[in-house]
């Protein structure tokens, strides 16, 4: 029986050696395999960001490159959510840069301006990409001559914030920084009683462009 005994112990034993290394072998397989594939994953992403833009977060107050491009461009993409689908709108605007607001103008019977009354959240797309054919065709003609031409610039700005809609003092001293910015053939798009005056309050900001044009803040 003593042997008996002892014989069950060691079987036992070596069976608990056996599974212990069984479990060693199979975490060694799998931590290699999780080192494989993120090698993969290193290497796609290496090659991604070699072939295409680049894109970097930021936050006010922004650096000069972008604040030019907000004080050179007049015209945005404003995005919001209308009963639940995407509504996207062209839309002139202002950059203010004492309040980090974007100011635009729209009707209050529109459908932009009753989803913005549902839900504040937007985002706003501003670029100095060339947008026909004709102006990339000019814009590679001037890179590939050195130098700069007027759509030789390869920057786009979205911006995340939240829609206030202004009133009182405060909305008519937007509406004359609007309309002083935009001039007077977008005065009907600027001035009416039908027309409020809404800003967007940026809390962050994305930059992209070609990936050898990156600046990082």
């Amino acid at each position: 029986l003593r042997w008996s005994d002892t014989s069950v112990k060691k079987q036992s034993m070596d069976s608990q050696r056996a599974a212990r290394i069984a479990t060693f072998s199979v975490g060694i397989a799998v931590a290699s395999y999780a080192a494989y594939q993120l090698g993969k994953l290193v290497q796609r992403k290496r090659h991604d960001a070699k072939n295409s833009t680049s894109c970097v977060e930021l936050r006010p107050p922004f650096p000069d490159e972008v604040v030019q491009l907000l004080r050179s461009s007049v015209l945005c993409y404003l995005s919001t959510l209308a009963d639940g689908a995407p509504h996207l709108s062209l839309m002139n605007f202002t950059y203010c840069p004492a309040d980090e607001k974007i100011i635009m103008s729209t009707r209050r019977d529109t459908t932009k301006y009753r989803a913005l009354l549902k839900n504040k959240r937007v985002a706003v797309l501003i670029h100095d990409f060339p947008a026909e054919e004709r102006q990339r065709a000019a814009a590679a003609s001037a890179r590939a001559a050195g130098h700069s031409g007027d759509y030789a610039q390869t920057y786009s700005v979205t911006l995340y914030g939240s829609v206030q809609v202004e009133t009182g003092a405060a909305a008519e001293r937007y509406r004359a920084m609007h309309l002083e910015r935009n001039g007077a053939g977008q005065r009907q798009f600027i001035v009416g009683d039908n027309i409020g005056i809404i800003t967007v309050l940026v809390d962050k900001a994305r930059i992209c462009n070609q990936a050898d044009k990156v600046h990082i803040w």
